[in-house]
């Protein structure tokens, strides 16, 4: 993303340095191997290449044996790559259910929990919600209506229909209820010809505390992330001068993922927060950050 100094009224920079510590790749404190995720049923959409498979591989790490990966046409071989991971990790099988499902279409959303509320009796433990779209940088009067709609069809109403569907999954859960929204810090920005993604990815940000308010007497748990800055086919279709900018590691978030989710940490409920950030240092923060209610959208007056 540009400097802090090129952006329209934001605190960006205050925002990134929320924690002092900050980091590209993963690190001790949130190693997967750490955590016991083997009692979890877990949810991955966009999970055919990017954040979305190399987080369904966090996962697997930390031992989750129940694991659903979608996209657009079912990944049977991603699937297979994960049992095959399993199995070298620690002779374990994993039932690991691969899934066609495209958000912009209610019926396949809604055919694909069917298909995991039959398969994994019901419940679901954690939903990562991080199928996203980022159209081509244009000037709102001069670029294809068309693209910016699709933006807003993927990233908002997607995750809509998504949560819509598997939340009630979810709240059968005894354990962990717990949504991650996969932001971006581009909800921070304000930058010419970035207005659908930088758009979306605030609402993002405030799906998640709705899904907080709404849920939080039935133990629900929802946070948006950003990811970091990672060399994606998504990240990559930005403009070519952003490109030295994607230095983070694909590992980063699938562990922060998982670092979240592997106790219940009801003092993130409806934040915002950043894989970027350094972990310990930011579960130190936790009395001040729900003392005064931080990270979270808000207008300055």
């Amino acid at each position: 993303m540009p400097a802090p100094e090129e952006q329209t009224s934001t605190n960006v920079a205050a925002v990134s340095s929320f924690c002092q510590k900050r980091h590209s790749e993963s690190y001790p404190y949130i190693d997967p191997a750490n955590a016991d995720l083997s009692a979890q049923t877990v949810v991955i959409t966009g999970a055919s290449r990017g954040i979305g498979l190399c987080a369904a591989l966090s996962f697997v790490h930390a031992g989750c044996r129940r694991l659903v990966i979608t996209a657009r046409s079912a990944p049977e071989d991603r699937a297979a790559e994960l049992r095959s991971e399993a199995r070298n990790l620690n002779g374990a099988e994993l039932d690991v259910l691969a899934l066609a499902l495209d958000v912009t279409d209610d019926a396949s959303v809604g055919a694909a929990a069917a298909k995991v509320a039959e398969h994994f009796g019901g419940v679901v433990d954690t939903l990562v919600n991080n199928a996203g779209y980022l159209p081509p940088t244009a000037l709102m009067g001069e670029g294809d209506p068309a693209e910016w709609l699709a933006c807003a069809e993927v990233n908002i109403k997607g995750l809509y229909r998504v949560s819509h569907h598997f939340l009630p999954l979810l709240l059968r859960s005894a354990t962990a209820r717990t949504v991650i929204n996969v932001g971006s810090q581009a909800a921070h920005y304000v930058v010419p010809g970035h207005s659908a993604y930088q758009t979306t990815k605030f609402a993002v940000c405030r799906l998640a505390e709705f899904m907080a308010l709404e849920y939080q007497d039935q133990g629900l748990v929802a946070v948006a992330v950003h990811p970091g800055c990672l060399p994606t086919e998504l990240g990559l279709s930005l403009p070519k001068e952003y490109h030295d900018l994607l230095i983070d590691a694909p590992e980063l978030p699938g562990d922060t993922f998982v670092w979240i989710v592997k106790e219940r940490r009801a003092w993130l409920s409806g934040r915002y927060m950043e894989a970027n950030w350094d972990m310990e240092e930011f579960e130190g923060k936790r009395e001040d950050v729900v003392k005064r209610d931080v990270l979270k959208f808000r207008m300055v007056v």
